[in-house]
């Protein structure tokens, strides 16, 4: 996505720290869902994604929203997560869903401006 959009990205993990600087997308992987096709010799995964669009302002989260939606509607090239640098190929994203949030305390204004995208990728093996 950073490379796409020129917005920083961060991979959710246990124990991560997000950076303050705004704007920042963050990604965090969902439940994934199996499916067994074609009398169980073959297996269909859905990989559900939540991504994250903090913003500085309103505007800036309304602007940049557009931009992450047409970045993941465009072909996405798939990494090696043990080699780092390797290309393996490309996939498409669907975006499910798109809910704008609110922060429960108005005084934390780190949590001003958010957008989540609902975000899945299906594998066939």
């Amino acid at each position: 996505m950073e490379a796409s959009t020129g917005i920083k990205t961060v991979w959710l993990y246990d124990g991560v720290t997000l950076p303050t600087v705004r704007p920042l997308l963050i990604v965090e992987q969902m439940q994934n869902n199996n499916a067994l096709i074609s009398k169980q010799r073959r297996v269909e995964t859905t990989y559900r994604y939540q991504i994250g669009l903090y913003a500085a302002t309103i505007r800036e989260r309304s602007l940049l929203q557009d931009e992450v939606k047409k970045a993941l509607r465009e072909k996405i090239e798939l990494i090696s997560a043990t080699t780092p640098g390797e290309k393996l190929g490309y996939f498409y994203a669907l975006v499910t869903g798109e809910t704008p949030i609110t922060p429960d305390d108005s005084s934390d204004k780190s949590k001003y401006h958010r957008v989540y995208f609902d975000v899945e990728v299906s594998a066939t093996n």
